[in-house]
C-alpha cells in the first residue's frame, strides 16, 4: 500500500534578503571596509582582553583561595575564557583562540567539586599563555613561538587526562 507523499520546499527567506548586484549588494569593497573596521578595533580589543584577564584572574584567585563554590569559580573562568576565545580570532589572535579552547575543554573535564592544585596550576598556565600571546603580539598562529606554546599546552592537557 503506497501512501501519497507531498514534498514541501521551505522558503529560503535569507535568499530574498540578499541582493545580487545593485546598490545593496555585498561586494569586495564592502568586505574590505568591514575588514578595515575590524583592523581599526584591534587597539580596543587589547583593552577589552586586558579587562577580561582581570576578571579571569579574580576568579582564579577565588578558586585557589577556596572562596565560594569551586564550580562557580570554574564557571566564571570558563565564561571569560570562552569570551576571550571567541574574540581572539576576530582580531587576528588565532593562538589566543586555540589556547582559550584548550582551557575551556580542560575546565569541562574537571567535573568534581574537590580542590586540586594541579588543575588550578593548569588553569594558570593557560591564562598566562594567553597573556603572553597578547603581550608579545603573536598574531595568527604565532609562528615557531606559537607552535611551542601549543605543543606545551597539548602535552600538559594530555598528562592531565591520564
Amino acid at each position: 500500500m503506497a501512501d501519497d507523499v507531498e514534498i514541501i520546499k521551505p522558503p529560503n527567506t535569507l535568499k530574498s534578503k540578499v541582493s545580487i548586484g545593485g546598490p545593496n549588494a555585498v561586494d569586495e569593497s564592502v568586505i574590505a571596509r568591514a575588514e578595515k573596521v575590524i583592523s581599526d578595533m584591534k587597539g580596543s580589543y587589547i583593552e577589552w582582553v586586558a579587562e577580561d584577564f582581570k576578571k579571569v584572574e579574580a576568579a582564579y584567585k577565588d578558586l585557589v583561595a577556596g572562596s565560594g563554590d569551586r564550580q562557580q569559580n570554574l564557571d566564571k573562568i570558563f565564561a571569560v575564557a570562552h569570551d576571550i576565545k571567541g574574540q581572539g580570532g576576530s582580531f587576528g589572535y588565532d593562538l589566543v583562540t586555540q589556547i582559550g579552547n584548550h582551557l575551556c575543554r580542560l575546565i569541562e573535564r574537571f567535573g568534581d567539586n574537590n580542590p586540586d592544585e594541579v588543575e588550578n596550576e593548569a588553569i594558570k598556565i593557560h591564562v598566562d599563555a594567553m597573556k603572553l600571546v597578547i603581550a608579545q603580539d603573536l598574531s595568527g598562529d604565532g609562528g615557531d613561538a606559537g607552535k611551542a606554546i601549543i605543543s606545551g599546552i597539548q602535552k600538559m592537557d594530555e598528562r592531565l587526562s591520564d
